[in-house]
């Protein structure tokens, strides 16, 4: 999901909002209630849930990690109330983007981004966001803002896997202020029953404003409206203030975070590469670095950031990253395709054409396999 795509439907979401400006949808009891039965235009909303998590699986937007979706499931059921476990399908899906989002679907499908777990720093604030998120599911916020901005359905294209209205409204601007509130209120209180650190609750808002500044976002979405933010983070410090003003401590799950996402890092910071943003994308590298200090591929990229940056004193950067790769490991493909490239550019012709060949050796299918071979062909004089 790009910030443009997003951007675009958030502009058309706002535009129609403001334009039919309808009255809000009765609220309904929370699905923990005695009795609960879901309604007939809200079986739907769950039922377009289900196809919409089947594609995004298929789409190949959701990483597919096994034991890392095992470690957010075991934390968002630890979150959610018991009555609710039985109603709702609550499972964490992780979303192939360097970007910082979260949103929920009506049955309980939480959806999260690799950026944003890239920059969270521990356990206390996941829960924190897929707390609040739960929260949306849990209290039936999606069919009021179904019924609020049914208008909002010709939006569901515009997301790779087929968001849908209601999911795409959730995730683009947010849900209204009212249900935000309440969702900030009873998913830290959520956070505070499953035993974390409620200290935390303001960190993940405060990542979410850092990440807008550093990549001068103006698109009204994701919370990521200065005034929405600013909203998001003054709740939970009112919230602290008074309900939780005596508590002090709790569970912050650094280790375990930090070792369940932390080839997401590295991940993340190779789409964040890939898009050109080479600061995020360097200071993933080193955070990946911190966790696994002899982590070769996290020195192959830190030499293809600063190969690609270029600038004053970058040759001798990324050969010298590049360089540490293959002193870590001389069988990451990476290092020697990135220090085989640096050579050639140092004018260091058999060093180059060592390091290349070895990348092929190590990637005999590489993707670039033709573009490398040309670069050989060139170095050891011979036309192609």
């Amino acid at each position: 999901m790009t910030a443009r795509v997003l951007g675009a439907i958030a502009a058309a979401a706002l535009v129609s909002a403001c334009a039919i400006a309808p009255p809000r949808a009765a609220r309904l009891p929370p699905i923990t209630a005695p009795g609960f039965a879901p309604e007939r235009d809200e079986r739907r909303l769950w039922h377009e849930a289900e196809e919409m998590d089947a594609r995004a699986k298929k789409s190949g937007a959701v990483l597919a990690d096994a034991g890392l979706e095992r470690y957010l499931l075991g934390v968002a059921r630890r979150l959610t109330p018991r009555a609710a476990l039985d109603r709702l399908d609550v499972r964490v899906r992780v979303i192939e983007a360097p970007g910082l989002s979260a949103f929920v679907s009506p049955d309980g499908g939480v959806f999260v981004t690799m950026g944003l777990l890239a920059r969270l720093e521990n356990e206390a604030q996941l829960a924190i966001v897929i707390g609040h998120e739960l929260v949306h599911a849990v209290n039936r916020h999606a069919i009021v803002e179904y019924r609020t901005f049914k208008e909002g359905a010709a939006l569901a294209s515009g997301l790779p896997f087929g968001l849908g209205a209601v999911g795409t409204l959730a995730a683009v601007t947010g849900y209204s202020r009212d249900l935000e509130r309440e969702a900030d209120e009873e998913g830290l209180a959520f956070a505070a029953a499953g035993g974390w650190d409620v200290g935390e609750a303001t960190r993940p808002f405060e990542h979410l404003a850092a990440w807008v500044k550093e990549e001068e976002i103006e698109e009204p979405f994701v919370f990521a409206t200065h005034p929405r933010l600013e909203e998001r983070i003054e709740s939970y410090r009112a919230l602290l203030r008074t309900r939780y003003a005596g508590r002090r401590g709790g569970d912050l799950g650094r280790e375990r975070y930090l070792a369940a996402v932390r080839e997401v890092v590295l991940a993340s910071a190779r789409l964040d590469l890939a898009a050109g943003r080479f600061g995020p994308a360097e200071r993933g590298a080193k955070a990946y670095l911190a966790l696994r200090p002899g982590g070769a591929q996290a020195y192959a990229l830190l030499g293809d950031v600063a190969r690609q940056r270029g600038g004053d004193g970058a040759p001798g950067a990324a050969l010298a990253a590049y360089r540490r790769a293959v002193e870590l490991d001389p069988r990451c493909p990476e290092a020697q395709r990135g220090l085989g490239l640096a050579l050639a550019r140092s004018n260091d012709r058999e060093g180059a054409r060592a390091a290349l060949r070895a990348y092929l050796a190590l990637s005999p299918a590489a993707v670039d396999r033709a573009w490398i071979e040309g670069d050989l062909a060139a170095l050891e004089g011979r036309a192609r």
